[in-house]
């Protein structure tokens, strides 16, 4: 990937992350403008400012080759940590996924056939985990 690339990559993951958000009921999220960490063009977690604290991070968001999704930054002070937090959540919803059942308090979408969605998420947590645990990824 050439630098033009990943500014695009970089740019269409940003847009998305800041649609999804909206979507979820946050106006005008606050996005960084370049992925607090990034495999491109794989997955990139992105720090996004809190409402009550300028300055501070209010929620993390996830984009990617992955569900778009978001946690609170609340106790969350670095993306590693974050996408920790994260695979923790992904890793409930499979069991009510895997029994054709959405997860409490989220929506994996109207229409979607859960048992295949668990199956790539699962993929997904498992590459996740292993960068997770790369020290080499998180200390260039």
């Amino acid at each position: 990937m050439n630098d033009k690339e990943l500014d695009n990559w970089v740019s269409d993951q940003r847009f998305q992350v800041k649609v999804y958000l909206e979507k979820e009921g946050i106006d005008n999220p606050n996005v960084g403008e370049w992925p607090a960490f990034e495999v491109a063009p794989y997955f990139a977690i992105w720090a996004i400012e809190s409402k009550r604290q300028v300055g501070q991070i209010g929620w993390w968001a996830f984009s990617g080759d992955c569900p778009t999704d978001y946690i609170s930054g609340d106790g969350v002070t670095d993306p590693r940590q974050a996408l920790e937090k994260l695979l923790e959540n992904w890793s409930h919803y499979l069991s009510f996924m895997k029994n054709n059942s959405q997860p409490p308090n989220t929506t994996m979408g109207k229409g979607v056939n859960l048992l295949e969605l668990a199956d790539l998420l699962e993929r997904r947590i498992l590459i996740m985990k292993d960068w997770l645990e790369d020290d080499a990824i998180w200390f260039q």
